[in-house]
């Protein structure tokens, strides 16, 4: 037998930001994709349909869940920090190319 499926509850101001955010053209389509997550799953949606309309797959799902049930809404739209690669180029290097790029040319 299958678990029982939860909803998760968010407060009038947790939904209206949400909202906001899956209407905004300026954010990443990352964290529009995380805020309809939580809607869909706030009106009570199953994870497999939420994964079919969002776009996306049912693990993906299941983590911004997670995240939610963790720390919120904010923790469920944003990812840790220290993620990703490393930068290549020193602070220093980039200091001589901004210097080089703003000289007058010769």
């Amino acid at each position: 037998m299958g678990r029982k499926a939860t909803t998760i509850t968010l407060t009038p101001e947790e939904r209206s930001y949400l909202e906001l955010q899956t209407r905004s053209r300026t954010i990443q389509a990352q964290t529009v994709c995380r805020a309809r997550i939580l809607l869909l799953k706030a009106d009570g949606e199953p994870i497999d349909v939420i994964a079919d309309k969002v776009g996306i797959n049912r693990c993906s799902v299941m983590l911004c869940l997670k995240k939610f049930k963790e720390g919120g809404v904010e923790n469920a739209l944003s990812d840790a920090p220290g993620r990703g690669r490393n930068a290549e180029i020193t602070d220093t290097e980039k200091a001589w190319i901004i210097n080089i790029a703003c000289q007058k040319p010769v």
